[in-house]
Parts: C-alpha cells; structure tokens; sequence
C-alpha cells in the first residue's frame, strides 16, 4: 500500500519485498560486522590481520571489498564505507542482506559547538534531512539509535578511560547547503553533529530488525568563526585509529 503525501519524498510503500532485494550469500556473512570511512586505517588493520575477501560491493565508483577476519577469538566481517545517504542505503542493505546481524560504523563529522577537534560522539538520535530514510519508515522528524550499541560504546569507552558525548546527529545529503542559517536552525533543534548517513544506516536497521549503532569524532566546525574551519579534519590519524579500536572492541563484546 502506498501511503500517499503532497511531497513525492514523504510518501512511504508499507510493502516489504521490493523488485529488487539484497540478495543472500551461499555462506552468509559473519553477524558482526565493522564498517569504517577510513580507508588508510582499514588497510593498516587488514596488514595485521589479514583476512579473506568474502564479497564485494560493486558502484560505477569503485570496488569495496568485505574481509572476514578472526580478532580476539571471534569472527567478524570488516569494510570500508560508502558516502553519503543513498550510496550508504545500498551498501547497509546488501551487508545485512548478507547476513550481517551487527553493524557498527565509526566515522568523522562536522561539529555545531565548540567541540575540540578529536572528541568521540556517540549519536542517540539522527535528524532525518535526507532521502533514503523515507524509503525505509515512514515520515518522522527523528530516527532513534538501537540502545545496545550506545551502552556497549559508553561501557568500553568508560573502560579505555575516553570521554564522550551522547548526540543528536544532523544527518543530511546537502552537503553545499549547510547554510548559516540552517545550522542555527538544526542547533536550536538540539543537533551538535552533522554528517551524511546516520539516519539512513539506523532507518534501514530498524526497517531490517537489525542492530547498527556508529562512533563519531569531532572534525570540522562550522560555528565560532567568521571563516570556515575544517581544522584538516580528515588528516587525523590518530582519532581515526582511535575510533577505529574503540569500535573494534565494541562490536566483539555482541559475541560475549
């Protein structure tokens, strides 16, 4: 059934099966399974513990391979993600589509405070400005984190001795349109964050009965100056590895 609305983008299919869905592996994909944004970190993990290309995520872009790997005793799948809302849709469909039953994502993001550059956020909720959602649950103006991932992600953290902050995430695909305005807007909201695809990932986790939950670290500011700032976010490294570890840690405690 469709359920129809003025905006073509909020009208909602209440029907599950599509013409076309993920399709299953002969052997399915281990349950856990870490999907991070930074390549140069992955490669360097994959250097350590090397592991055998079980898939492969096919775009016009590039190939993006899914490794299974044995670390710390358990088996889990590991890959390097996509951008944005509608290519990440795909991606997170097809991994659970594979069998994936856990899926934690660490990546950067902007920051709508003054947050040091490196800080760990933990989202609890992504604001949905972008499309994909919408074709997975109906119209709302949040999507809310699976609980369990932000418990286990605060419990290791707390562990390792790292701060934190719990988020709103502003997730959005107009990445040219962050406006001053509209920041200002999306903080009155009570959003400290703003990336690309968390509200997708946990929408598509939800429509799926499927675990997801994601780590953030603080990169470029798009507040308190009169000149845009990325502070070479994404020249990071050692918050990436960081991330990276943390949420590594995170996912082997779904086995325990």
């Amino acid at each position: 059934m469709i359920i129809e609305n003025e905006f073509p983008i909020l009208e909602y299919s209440t029907e599950c099966s599509a013409v076309i869905n993920p399709a299953k592996s002969e052997e399915p994909f281990p349950r856990l399974c870490v999907m991070t944004f930074f390549r140069e970190v992955l490669e360097a993990f994959l250097k350590k513990y090397p592991g055998e290309i079980i898939g492969t995520y096919f775009s016009e872009m590039k190939e993006f391979p899914a490794y299974r790997l044995r670390y710390k005793e358990t088996d889990i799948c590991v890959i390097q993600a996509v951008v944005a809302s509608g290519s990440i849709a795909m991606m997170t469909d097809w991994l659970y589509g594979k069998g994936v039953e856990v899926l934690l994502c660490c990546g950067g993001c902007g920051v709508l405070a003054d947050i040091p550059a490196g800080d760990i956020m933990i989202p609890v909720r992504a604001l949905r400005d972008e499309g994909a959602s919408y074709k997975y649950l109906p119209p709302s103006k949040y999507v809310e984190i699976h609980k369990k991932p932000v418990q286990i992600f605060k419990q290791v953290l707390e562990d390792y001795g790292i701060p934190y902050i719990e988020c709103t995430t502003w997730t959005t695909d107009g990445f040219y349109r962050e406006t001053r305005d509209m920041v200002e807007h999306r903080i009155s909201q009570g959003c400290q964050t703003v990336e690309m695809e968390c509200a997708t990932m946990a929408a598509i986790a939800q429509f799926r009965n499927k675990v997801f939950g994601q780590l953030l670290y603080s990169g470029d500011i798009l507040v308190g100056t009169e000149k845009y700032d990325n502070r070479n976010w994404n020249e990071n490294l050692s918050a990436r590895e960081t991330i990276f570890q943390i949420t590594l840690e995170s996912l082997i405690r779904f086995d325990k």
